[in-house]
């Protein structure tokens, strides 16, 4: 082979070579482009859960909160409505007292 023939080989293979080069260079464009974009949707869903993190962890202190609260005001009609049939039985006791005491009086 001549030495044109060796230069014109080697042109060619150099072409190919920096075909080559810029088909590498554009999928490492994109790739960067990618990555970033990825590292963006990281970023976001990392905020998400911890929106969703606090948003949970105040459901939860309404929850314990407000619960207590009704525990507390079940606890207290409960105590009243003790209170009150306690003095429903009494004055019941007392006005079977008072019959018995009115027929015996009649009688």
């Amino acid at each position: 082979m001549s030495l044109v023939e060796q230069l014109e080989t080697i042109r060619r293979a150099l072409d190919e070579l920096m075909i080559v080069c810029s088909r590498i260079t554009v999928d490492i464009s994109q790739s960067t482009r990618v990555e970033r974009n990825a590292e963006v949707d990281v970023t976001a869903a990392e905020r998400a859960m911890d929106q969703v993190e606090r948003a949970l962890r105040e459901a939860e202190r309404l929850l314990k909160e407000q619960g207590r609260e009704a525990l507390q005001q079940a606890a207290d009609k409960q105590q009243e409505l003790g209170h009150q049939s306690d003095r429903m039985t009494t004055i019941s006791r007392e006005a079977r007292e008072l019959a018995d005491r009115l027929v015996w009086t009649i009688l």
